[in-house]
């Protein structure tokens, strides 16, 4: 019986050695086509390949590729495959997912209907060290932010409006991300109001009989201006998990979008009160 055990083991080793052994790197082509080779050499514009079984070897340029997915599990991007209208830099390399994982990305800022891209980093900056004020409370780890915005510069995609160009799947896996927090924010001047107020102090003074009266004026000012946050966060998949608009109350300057997105934050099914 210890003998037949033996034996089955044997060849069940021998079948996944086999199969690891005929595992193929996969080379996509943009014409559709798709190939089952061993990679050779990455070159600045070709790609050297045999076929299976051959030691022929093969030269493609890298135009003519849009991606390899090698035998290991990593994929290696060449040309635009994105679904939008933006490409994403020639030899970006996808890091590895991880699924539970967030990655903070830059927040569209609008500012009087103008963009304000600055404005957008900062407030995704702000997100990430409010997250990590209190890193106990997160039901999941975070992505830093330097390494967010590393790995998008790297795609290509230099500020949040290019994210339009691109399905929030493939976001997912350029930043190497499965939970994607991002959103809009929009603020509008609205007025300055001005109030002011004065008052006087009288004096006696006894030795000369005078009495003086002293008085004083202050005038205030306070600027008002209409901000809401569009807040979103998606999963690897790009199905919405969150999707809400939250407007702070009594907006006195243009940065108090930050307490929406506290508020936020606190409601989002990756934090603990």
């Amino acid at each position: 019986m210890k003998y037949s055990k033996l034996v089955t083991l044997f060849f069940i080793g021998m079948f996944y050695s086999a199969n690891a052994q005929n595992a193929s790197d996969e080379i996509f082509m943009t014409n559709g086509e798709t190939i089952a080779v061993k990679v050779i050499r990455v070159e600045p514009n070709t790609i050297t390949y045999t076929y299976l079984g051959e030691d022929l070897e093969n030269v493609v340029e890298k135009e003519a590729i849009s991606k390899i997915i090698f035998k290991s599990g990593r994929e290696q991007l060449f040309s635009q495959v994105s679904a939008g209208s933006q490409s994403i830099s020639p030899n970006f390399e996808y890091p590895a997912m991880k699924g539970n994982e967030g990655a903070i990305l830059p927040f569209e800022f609008v500012f009087d209907g103008a963009e304000a891209p600055e404005e957008g980093f900062e407030a995704q900056e702000y997100y990430y060290h409010n997250l990590m004020r209190r890193p106990e409370r997160n039901t999941i780890t975070y992505q830093d932010v330097d390494i967010t915005l590393k790995r998008l510069r790297e795609a290509g995609i230099t500020k949040a409006n290019d994210l339009r160009n691109y399905e929030m799947t493939e976001i997912a896996k350029i930043v190497g991300a499965g939970i994607l927090v991002t959103g809009k924010i929009t603020v509008d001047y609205r007025s300055t109001k001005s109030s002011s107020s004065g008052s006087s102090t009288t004096r006696v003074d006894t030795k000369k009989k005078k009495v003086k009266t002293y008085s004083s004026d202050y005038s205030t000012s306070m600027d008002e201006f209409d901000t809401k946050v569009l807040f979103k966060i998606y999963d690897k998949n790009g199905n919405k998990i969150v999707d809400v608009n939250r407007v702070p109350f009594m907006a006195t300057t243009r940065d108090n979008y930050v307490t929406a997105l506290n508020y936020l934050m606190k409601r989002t099914p990756y934090y603990q009160k």
